[in-house]
Order: C-alpha cells, then sequence, then structure tokens
C-alpha cells in the first residue's frame, strides 16, 4: 500500500473538502481538476459523464485541452476510440497501457489523430460507476517526455475513488429528482383531469388548472363537500368510490415543495370510456394479467383491492403493476391513466 507523503495528503484532503461545497457534477470536476493534475503530477485532465440513455460522452471538463480537440472528439473520435470502452469495464483505476499496451495504441487513428496531436501520451483513466449507472470519470495524461504513470498515481486515485462516488452519486440523484419534479410539475399543471395535492394530514397544498376549472363550474354544496371526500381518499379508504361524476384515484407522491410524502388525488371523468382487458393487450401489449391490473387501475381500485378482486398477493400486484408502468410509458397510477385515456385507440 503506497503511504502518501504530507504533500500529497494535504491534496488528498484538499480534494476531498470540494467534493462538499460544489452544487453540480460539472462544477466539482472543474474545481478539482488542477489539484488532481498536481497530486498526479499530469499534464492533461479530461472528464466526461456517460448518458446512458444515448450512449455519448458528454458534460466535458477539460484542463489544457485545447477546445477544438475536445469538439473532435465528441463528434468523431468517441466513436473510434478504442481505449474507452476497455477502460469504462473496469471498476478500478487502471493505466491505459494495462488494457492496450502503448505500440498497438501508437498504430491507431485515435492515438496518431487525436491523442499525440494534443500532447497525449502516456494515459490513466478512472471510471466511476453507481451501481450500473456511469457518473463520471477522470482521463489524465501525460506528455511523451513524461515519465510513466506508475502504482504511485494508481493507489492515490483509488484512495480518493469512494469520496469521488459518493459526491457524483448524490449529485446524480438530486439531478434526476430535480428533472423528475421540473416534469412533473409541467405535466400536472396543464393535465386534463382536476387534481389536489394533499400533505399527508388532509391538508391541501395545491391544484392544477383543471381543478379550479371545476369549482368553478360547480355549485356551492357540491363544492362544500368537496374538502372532506378529498382528505377521506387521501386515507385511501375510498377505492373506486365516486364524487359525483367523478372517479377518485389516490397517489402517493414526493412533494417537491415538501420534504415529507404527499398525496396526488385525481378526479376521473366518469364519462370517460375506459378500455377492457383485451384491448389493453392488443394496444400496449400487456399481458393477460397485467391488462386485468390495469383494468382495475381505470376503475379506482387500490393494491389492495385489486390483490382480493383478482386473488394474488400484494407483491404480485405491484409486479404486474411495474411492468405496465413500462409497457405504458408511465411512472404513477395518475400518469397510466392519462397515457391509457388519451390513446388514439380509445378516443
Amino acid at each position: 500500500m503506497y503511504a502518501p507523503t504530507r504533500e500529497e495528503l494535504h491534496l488528498l484532503l484538499e480534494i476531498i473538502a470540494g467534493l462538499h461545497r460544489g452544487d453540480s457534477s460539472q462544477r466539482i470536476r472543474q474545481e478539482m481538476a488542477h489539484a488532481i493534475l498536481q497530486l498526479l503530477r499530469a499534464d492533461y485532465l479530461a472528464s466526461y459523464v456517460k448518458d446512458n440513455a444515448s450512449g455519448r460522452f458528454e458534460d466535458c471538463v477539460a484542463l489544457n485541452m485545447e477546445p477544438d480537440r475536445l469538439a473532435l472528439y465528441e463528434e468523431y473520435f468517441q466513436y473510434h476510440d478504442p481505449i474507452t470502452p476497455l477502460l469504462q469495464q473496469q471498476r478500478q483505476t487502471t493505466l491505459v497501457s494495462a488494457v492496450m499496451p502503448q505500440r498497438e495504441l501508437e498504430k491507431t487513428e485515435f492515438f496518431n489523430d487525436f491523442l499525440i496531436r494534443g500532447g497525449l501520451h502516456h494515459g490513466i483513466d478512472l471510471h466511476l460507476h453507481d451501481g450500473d449507472r456511469h457518473i463520471g470519470d477522470l482521463r489524465i495524461w501525460r506528455a511523451r517526455q513524461q515519465p510513466q504513470f506508475g502504482q504511485r498515481e494508481v493507489m492515490l486515485l483509488e484512495m480518493l475513488k469512494p469520496h469521488l462516488i459518493d459526491a457524483l452519486a448524490q449529485l446524480a440523484a438530486l439531478q434526476r429528482e430535480r428533472s423528475n419534479s421540473d416534469n412533473w410539475q409541467t405535466l400536472w399543471a396543464s393535465y386534463p383531469d382536476p387534481c389536489f395535492i394533499l400533505d399527508g394530514n388532509g391538508t391541501e397544498l395545491q391544484r392544477n388548472r383543471s381543478a379550479n376549472v371545476l369549482l368553478e363550474q360547480i355549485g356551492e354544496p357540491e363544492r362544500a363537500t368537496l374538502p372532506g371526500f378529498l382528505q377521506e381518499a387521501e386515507k385511501n379508504t375510498l377505492g373506486g368510490q365516486l364524487w359525483g361524476d367523478y372517479l377518485a384515484i389516490t397517489t402517493r407522491i414526493q412533494y417537491a415543495k415538501q420534504t415529507q410524502a404527499g398525496t396526488l388525488i385525481q378526479l376521473v371523468p366518469q364519462h370517460r370510456h375506459l378500455p377492457a382487458a383485451h384491448d389493453l393487450c392488443q394496444c400496449f401489449g400487456l399481458t393477460q394479467r397485467e391488462a386485468q391490473v390495469c383494468s382495475l387501475v381505470l376503475h379506482g381500485y387500490s393494491d389492495k383491492e385489486i390483490s382480493r378482486q383478482l386473488s394474488i398477493s400484494f407483491p404480485t400486484v405491484r409486479t404486474h403493476l411495474s411492468h405496465t408502468f413500462s409497457k405504458v410509458g408511465a411512472t404513477s397510477r395518475a400518469g397510466l391513466i392519462h397515457r391509457v385515456s388519451s390513446s388514439a385507440h380509445f378516443k
């Protein structure tokens, strides 16, 4: 085990402390880049995050590398890069020469037309993962006249690795939550059904435009009964019960403005056509059982009620519902109802 010097330990602690001051992955990687090069006595650094959907490396941070070289990598060479796919498979710090001998690398287009033209000769990489999700990497290089990287540099990066993963994984999760929250707020604001969010204790937090329209259209007697109905619906005791011409659908959510979970109550007009199970099979490719579960959700049944109705276990209901969400393209009961009811097959 390599023992860092006093100076190296100071740099390590400086980098680790900085990981908790950034508010984004890019900011963290930018702010530690200089200290990383100093710690490893290196000349160049590039850092990317892989988009797990497209497979592209994006969100670049770099030090001592020309912008036009980076643009060339992003536009062309990331698709003609013989070493990064091999390095990405490693779950620890890896010398480039460990996945491809230097002599072999120097025969490639990637080396001759990209690396060496930018001064990059000796490389070491660390790809960071949170489970199967790529959350960032460090691609560090020295010039030709410099010595190759060795076990000293490997061990120093390995000391940093758990701290890097912890910080970047938290920020990646926060970014996904922000994105989901933004998407959710946009969707819910323009949702065609009246929707109300309650705080878990019967207090209304927010309603969408359709809910405001509904309240303007109904009479005072109906309006007076709505708060009590919503409070009862929040307790999940009204599976499938009607309020006038509306069916209450209750969904537990993480409300963006609250630290605790909230409850979304969607009022589905009963004049809307609800498809039969065999129609759901044909339209969305559901199995017969998934279609039965989906149909009961559309009719306002809770998971426990579906379990009793179909004589299947509660976890089995959740499994079928998860598969149904995936096939229909929804992430919640409210989204499922919207996707099905807005499908051209059922209009």
